[in-house]
C-alpha cells in the first residue's frame, strides 16, 4: 500500500511540474511577441518620420528656385554661342555667376515670347542677376559687344583695307598681306585673283576679336549673295561687278543709275569707246570734276578713253542698286550723259553729240557759277 501511495505521489507531482514549465515558456513567448512589437512600433515611428522628413525636404527644394533678387553688381563678359538653347544659355550664366540657378533662368525663358529673338555674341552682364533681369539684358542689343563696320559705296580696295585695319586693331599691310590668299577668303575663281569690287559695301557687325580674313570673307559673301538674288550667273559675275562699278561712279541718283546702264551698254554694242572719266580718275587718284589732256593719255587698259571695251575689272565697290541697274538697264537710245548740277546731281542724256555738247556746256555754265575760285 505504502508503495501505491507513494508512486501516485510521484506521478502528481511531475505533472504539475510540466504544466508549470508549460506556463513559464508560454509566459516567455508573450514577453518576447510584447518586446518584439514595441520595438516594430519604435522602429516604424522612426522611419516614418524619416520619410516624412525626406519628402518635406524634397518637396521644399522642389517649389523654392534659388534667384537673385537685384539687378546685380560688377561687371562680366558672356558668350552666347550661335544655336545656344535657353538651358545652354543658363548654363553659361550660372557658370559665370550672372544667375543663382539655372532653373530661375529657365523659368524666365519659358514665361518671354521673346526668348528666342536673342542674338548670338559677346554681352556686357552684371554679376548676381535676378534670373528675368538677366534675360532682359540678353534682349536688350546694347547690352552686345559688337565690332562694328560701314562699307560706302564707290570705294577702292585702298579704303576699305584702311577700314578693315582700323576696326581689327591690324595694320594695313597685315590685312593686305591677308588679303593675298585669295583662296582662304573664298574668292571665286573669276575674279582672276582681284579683290577689287568684290568687298561689299554694308554695315557689318562682328565679335571681339575678329581678324581681317574673317571681315573680307563676310564682305566677299555678301556679295556673291547678291548677285545670286539677282540673278547673275557665275559667268557674268566679273562683267557685272565692272558695268555696276561703273555706274556707282557716275551716278549721283538711283534714278540715274539705270540710264547711265544703258548708256553704257548702247555704246559697247556700237563699239564705241566709253570715255569715262572715272576709269582714268581710278588710275591717277586725283580730284576734280575732269580730267586732264594729261591724264587721259595714261596708258592702261583702265583708261577707257584710250581703249574700246570695259575695263579689265571693277574699279570700286558697287551697291545693290547699281548691280540691278547693271543686271537691268534702261530701255534707251542714249550713247552720252553729263551730270549738269553737281549739287543736286541732274543728269542730262543725249542720242548725239552736239545735243551733248549742250549739255556739257550747262554743266560748265554752273561750275563756273558755283566754284569757289
Amino acid at each position: 500500500m505504502t508503495d501505491l501511495f507513494e508512486a501516485e505521489a510521484t506521478t502528481t507531482t511531475s505533472l504539475d511540474l510540466r504544466r508549470l514549465q508549460r506556463q513559464k515558456r508560454r509566459a516567455a513567448r508573450r514577453r518576447m511577441t510584447l518586446l518584439v512589437t514595441a520595438v516594430a512600433v519604435v522602429l516604424l515611428a522612426i522611419g516614418g518620420s524619416i520619410a516624412l522628413n525626406f519628402v518635406q525636404g524634397f518637396e521644399s527644394s522642389d517649389t523654392t528656385v534659388a534667384d537673385y533678387e537685384g539687378a546685380g553688381q560688377g561687371n562680366v563678359q558672356v558668350v552666347i554661342e550661335s544655336g545656344a538653347t535657353g538651358a545652354d544659355m543658363a548654363t553659361t550664366l550660372y557658370d559665370a555667376g550672372v544667375i543663382a540657378s539655372e532653373q530661375a533662368f529657365l523659368t524666365a525663358w519659358n514665361d518671354n515670347p521673346d526668348s528666342a529673338s536673342i542674338i548670338p555674341g559677346y554681352y556686357f552682364m552684371h554679376k548676381e542677376m535676378k534670373a528675368e533681369y538677366a534675360l532682359a539684358a540678353l534682349l536688350d542689343p546694347t547690352n552686345r559687344d559688337v565690332r562694328s563696320i560701314t562699307i560706302p559705296e564707290g570705294k577702292t580696295l585702298d579704303y576699305y583695307y584702311q577700314q578693315i585695319a582700323n576696326l581689327t586693331g591690324s595694320t594695313k599691310a597685315e590685312v593686305k598681306a591677308a588679303a593675298k590668299d585669295t583662296d582662304a577668303l573664298g574668292l571665286p575663281a573669276e575674279a582672276e585673283g582681284n579683290l577689287e569690287g568684290w568687298l561689299f559695301p554694308s554695315t557689318y557687325e562682328f565679335t571681339p576679336g575678329v581678324t581681317p580674313q574673317e571681315v573680307m570673307t563676310k564682305m566677299i559673301q555678301q556679295t556673291i549673295t547678291v548677285l545670286d538674288n539677282n540673278d547673275v550667273a557665275v559667268e557674268d559675275r566679273e562683267r557685272v561687278l565692272t558695268v555696276a562699278s561703273l555706274v556707282e561712279r557716275e551716278a549721283k541718283l538711283d534714278v540715274d543709275r539705270p540710264q547711265i546702264a544703258s548708256v553704257i551698254y548702247n555704246r559697247l554694242d556700237q563699239d564705241m569707246k566709253l570715255e569715262l572719266d572715272s576709269t582714268v580718275k581710278y588710275l591717277t587718284q586725283t580730284e576734280g570734276v575732269w580730267t586732264s589732256d594729261d591724264e587721259r593719255e595714261t596708258d592702261s587698259p583702265y583708261n577707257t578713253y584710250m581703249y574700246a571695251g570695259l575695263p579689265p575689272g571693277p574699279i570700286a565697290g558697287p551697291g545693290e542698286a547699281s548691280i540691278k541697274a547693271a543686271v537691268s538697264p534702261a530701255d534707251t537710245d542714249y550713247l552720252f550723259f553729263v551730270t549738269v548740277n553737281l549739287d543736286t546731281g541732274e543728269t542730262k542724256y543725249a542720242t548725239d553729240f552736239p545735243t551733248h555738247q549742250e549739255n556739257v556746256a550747262e554743266l560748265q555754265n554752273w561750275y563756273a557759277e558755283n566754284s569757289d575760285s
